[in-house]
């Protein structure tokens, strides 16, 4: 009886804790922003570009960031950590190593932290700075579950994208979401003229095409 009302008793506690949807545009208006306090989690969060994640959803991660400091080249993710990550004071997180990238990992948990960015000091009331968004991953294919022995020991398995639209901004974990450039989309452009006029595609494909990457070509 006791385990029952403690599963519960928690099972409550974690309905009650989570969250609906979080969009980009939510996290910075002042007045959504101050409802909320530090790692308070969200079931989903819909990123500046429109991709919908959820908790249980696939992400890519993608390549290190490579940045030059003085004589040596930096290897490792710069939004990426091992673990469980939390807080603003980094200097203490094990980033991700560039060899553990381009790999599958499943959303465990998004979480909100109020930005400490110099820009928004003006924002006297520390409740009503921005909200980034944090999410907890795990690797399927390292640790316990991955049926590799050596996988499993000593490997973490679990990792934290400390800031998910700065880690969609340098490649760190793949948007499919994300824009095209003006390049991009001027190179696609060719190749659907070409498509047409070798009758691989219709006429109405190919003046659709263009009229949605016009836009992109024209306004860069």
């Amino acid at each position: 009886m006791k385990n029952i009302l403690l599963a519960f008793f928690l099972n409550s506690f974690f309905l009650f804790c989570q969250n609906g949807d979080l969009k980009f545009n939510q996290t910075h208006d002042k007045e959504f922003c101050k409802q909320y306090k530090n790692y308070s989690k969200f079931d989903s969060y819909t990123t500046k570009d429109g991709l919908l994640i959820s908790i249980g959803d696939t992400l890519n991660l993608g390549k290190a960031f490579k940045t030059k400091k003085k004589y040596n080249f930096s290897d490792r993710f710069i939004y990426i950590a091992k673990g469980k990550a939390k807080g603003n004071d980094t200097k203490d997180f094990k980033f991700l190593e560039h060899h553990q990238g381009e790999a599958y990992v499943i959303i465990e948990n998004i979480f909100v932290t109020h930005s400490d960015d110099n820009a928004y000091r003006l924002w006297t009331n520390r409740k009503e700075m921005p909200l980034y968004v944090s999410i907890f991953v795990k690797n399927p294919q390292i640790g316990l579950n991955s049926g590799s022995i050596l996988s499993a020991i000593g490997k973490t398995s679990k990792f934290t994208v400390l800031d998910i639209e700065k880690a969609f901004e340098f490649g760190e974990v793949i948007n499919p979401n994300k824009p095209l450039s003006r390049s991009e989309a001027i190179l696609k452009l060719k190749e659907s003229k070409d498509l047409f006029e070798l009758d691989l595609i219709s006429e109405d494909q190919y003046l659709k095409l263009k009229e949605k990457l016009t836009p992109i070509i024209m306004n860069n």
